[in-house]
């Protein structure tokens, strides 16, 4: 396998391969305009007819920016407050939160097989794929040993060994009995679904399928990283900034992006640090503990929800296994930052670099 290795002084401006059609932390560079939550806001430009619009608002529990581009502004702001209802959408039936169908669903788990709406469905069985094409590096069935760590607990609080190994024997999606035909999901006794590693990237899918269907062919979508980029910023591609895990101001990668998903996991979103050890959300589904294969991953595919999830995996596999994964797959690249700081890219993600002393 042949892979472009970096040092972790890396400054990069990655030439992403065309082929690719695919989303943290992730930020729009040069689209940094404050705007309240759920507003929008004009951006001036010397661009004939055209115009951006934008519109911030929390969804999924992370920050939502859209941006889209046109001359109908009527079209281009009825679509923009329609995308954040698509995404609350989302969010109120796959939220293992509160009260939704997911939790229903989750609620019943020994009960028997149990019907489910079809988007939901999917979702859980295309959960379920990937966490056989990745040996249960992901794995949406997690959740029974996620619901051990609070990370937000003051003072934090690690759970005993005994509580983790009991959550583990309720882990495990090939436990899971999916019915296509009927719409059913039967989960053991115990065992609980969280689509918190794959629901936000397809929200972020839906969004932008929803400005495609209105015609706009400029956009992007990015809810708290999850990205998905749709044409150009104007006269150039969109350009969006990759930061170090550990030290947010500092960017590590410049990417030009269009018509692309860019999706970045890391150790830093949701952690606490207790005896010297960060101790962060995104668990080893095989341990029940914090994953310690890297500090974040980025990849790109051909849609958000694959991207998320894929993130997620390689943060768990680490830089060897994750870049083998991303290698044996179609239109699919990855950037990974090891536990030692040290960057590497896939084959694909070649292009013109720049370390930080030049």
């Amino acid at each position: 396998m042949r892979l472009l290795r970096r040092t972790h002084t890396l400054l990069a401006r990655l030439a992403l391969i065309a082929a690719l059609a695919c989303g943290s932390s992730v930020a729009a560079a040069g689209l940094n305009g404050v705007a309240a939550p759920g507003t929008r806001q004009d951006t001036p430009v010397d661009a004939g007819p055209l115009l951006l619009r934008e519109r911030k608002a929390s969804v999924m529990g992370t920050d939502l920016e859209l941006r889209v581009i046109g001359s109908d502004v009527e079209l281009l702001d009825q679509a923009l407050v329609d995308a954040e209802k698509e995404l609350r959408r989302v969010e109120d039936l796959m939220t293992d939160w509160r009260p939704s169908p997911l939790e229903t669903l989750n609620d019943a788990a020994g009960q028997g097989p149990q019907v489910v709406e079809k988007e939901l469905f999917l979702l859980i069985q295309r959960g379920v794929r990937i966490g056989e094409l990745t040996g249960g590096a992901f794995d949406i069935t997690y959740a029974g040993a996620g619901r051990l760590w609070d990370f937000k607990a003051d003072p934090p609080k690690l759970p005993s060994d005994v509580e983790i190994e009991a959550a583990l024997a309720r882990v495990g999606y090939a436990k899971l009995v999916l019915d296509e035909a009927a719409l059913t999901v039967d989960l053991p006794a115990g065992m609980r679904i969280g689509l918190g590693g794959i629901a936000k990237g397809y929200g972020v899918d839906r969004a932008m399928a929803l400005f495609m269907k209105r015609g706009i062919e400029n956009a992007i979508v990015n809810a708290g990283g999850d990205l998905k980029a749709l044409g150009r910023k104007f006269d150039k591609v969109w350009e969006i900034a990759i930061r170090h895990p550990r030290d947010r101001e500092r960017v590590l990668a410049m990417l030009p992006v269009s018509n692309v998903c860019v999706v970045t996991s890391g150790d830093y979103e949701r952690f606490f640090e207790l005896g010297g050890k960060r101790y962060h959300h995104i668990l080893d589904p095989r341990t029940g503990r914090p994953s310690t294969g890297c500090m974040s991953a980025t990849v790109t595919a051909p849609d958000a929800a694959f991207a998320d999830a894929l993130a997620t995996a390689v943060c768990v596999l680490g830089p060897e296994k994750g870049l083998e994964l991303i290698e044996a797959l179609d239109r699919v690249e990855a950037l990974v930052v090891g536990m030692d700081g040290a960057v590497t890219l896939s084959t694909g993600l070649a292009g013109p670099a720049k370390t930080s002393g030049e």
